[in-house]
């Protein structure tokens, strides 16, 4: 099979997979990422580990020496309609699209294995630039690629192929098309887009759901019934006002997050959640610990003291986060029982950031007496 062959089998198979574009390109510099992390590590420095972690590269030929062109394709999704049903913990489609449109990619990754090249999925480089550098769309001031047809409901994702392919000729033109629009800065509710294109990572909701750490009460109270992704954003940029207007239910995809659930089975049954939650959206996601602590958020943040009884037991959980914001959920749930819990829990705690909590917590349930 020779190489236009191959492209235009890659082609036809990709829209097959439900990719909404694919683009062929050069292997060529990727200048963006590198002074975006810049600008980002300047604006906020204590997030430079976070994006040297990420592990990055603007240099194609240092994720494969010999590379010749790059596959970049667009993967589009329906969003979930809000809110999930009551105890079921929201997360954006996205998580779910993402793992779907990856492994779309290896298949097509298969086309040139089976050709004899080799072809790298979703390799560590900046996947935005590629994409905006291959007309799949523009940046939006909220920091995500967005395209006339599916605005930024889509996931990205690329091949690295050391195949000489034909390549499409791109002109993407001004990097963003926003204009004056701002609505996106104005509806985010922790105030994390600067305006120019560059979200603040620590202010950002999605960046405390995927930490180990305690997360601060402030950011607790705005997670509200979320347990991974904010879409505030989003949801407000006019290019996605159809798409969320045509938004589903979310069906058995909601019950991976199963609050009661989950506060149920933390001491035995972890485990059996985390099966079918990296089926659903990945692997990386399927983290005990972090789900855990926001079961316990969500808890908390749902009104429902039936739920006192659970975090009772969570609030004695080794890892003291959770036991931190189980002892908040509690406060905040309020009540004669979840203080005789919380001065219970006070007796034994030794963990002073946990004690605080505990503390905090009393004086909340005294506020609300």
């Amino acid at each position: 099979m020779d190489r236009l062959e191959i492209r235009e089998k890659i082609r036809g198979k990709a829209a097959e997979l439900g990719f909404g574009q694919i683009v062929f390109l050069p292997v060529q510099p990727l200048p963006l990422w590198e002074q975006g992390i810049q600008i980002r590590k300047s604006m906020d420095p204590d997030t430079a580990g976070y994006w040297e972690g990420r592990g990055l590269s603007h240099d194609c030929r240092a994720v494969m020496q010999d590379a010749r062109t790059i596959l970049a394709a667009s993967y589009p999704y329906v969003p979930y309609r809000y809110p999930f049903s009551p105890g079921k913990g929201y997360y954006s489609a996205h998580y779910c699209a993402y793992p779907k449109g990856r492994n779309a990619m290896a298949i097509l990754g298969t086309v040139l294995s089976e050709n004899g090249y080799q072809a790298i999925t979703d390799p560590p480089l900046p996947m935005k630039e590629i994409a905006y550098r291959g007309g799949l769309g523009k940046f939006g001031k909220n920091g995500l690629i967005h395209s006339e047809k599916f605005g930024s409901l889509m996931t990205l994702h690329m091949l690295l192929t050391n195949a000489d392919l034909p390549t499409d000729k791109t002109e993407p033109g001004e990097i963003s098309d926003c204009g004056n629009c701002r609505l996106c800065i104005g509806s985010c509710p922790m105030n994390a887009i600067s305006g120019n294109g560059v979200v603040h990572i620590k202010c950002c909701l999605r960046y405390y759901m995927m930490s180990p750490d305690r997360i601060p009460i402030e950011v607790r109270e705005k997670i509200g019934d979320r347990i991974l992704g904010c879409e505030d954003c989003q949801i407000s940029c006019p290019r996605n006002r159809r798409r969320y207007k045509n938004a589903v239910k979310a069906e058995e995809n909601q019950e991976i997050f199963d609050i009661r659930k989950l506060l149920t089975d933390y001491a035995t049954g972890m485990k059996k959640h985390m099966g079918p939650i990296g089926d659903r959206i990945g692997k990386n996601y399927a983290r005990p610990r972090r789900i855990l602590s926001m079961a316990a958020i969500v808890a908390g943040n749902s009104g429902d003291p039936s739920y006192i009884p659970l975090l009772a037991d969570t609030l004695h959980h080794p890892h003291p986060p959770i036991r931190a914001h189980s002892a908040w959920a509690i406060g905040k749930l309020g009540g004669k029982s979840a203080e005789r819990i919380l001065q219970a829990a006070r007796d034994g705690e030794k963990d002073p950031e946990v004690l605080e909590e505990i503390n905090l917590a009393l004086e909340t349930i005294k506020k609300q007496m």
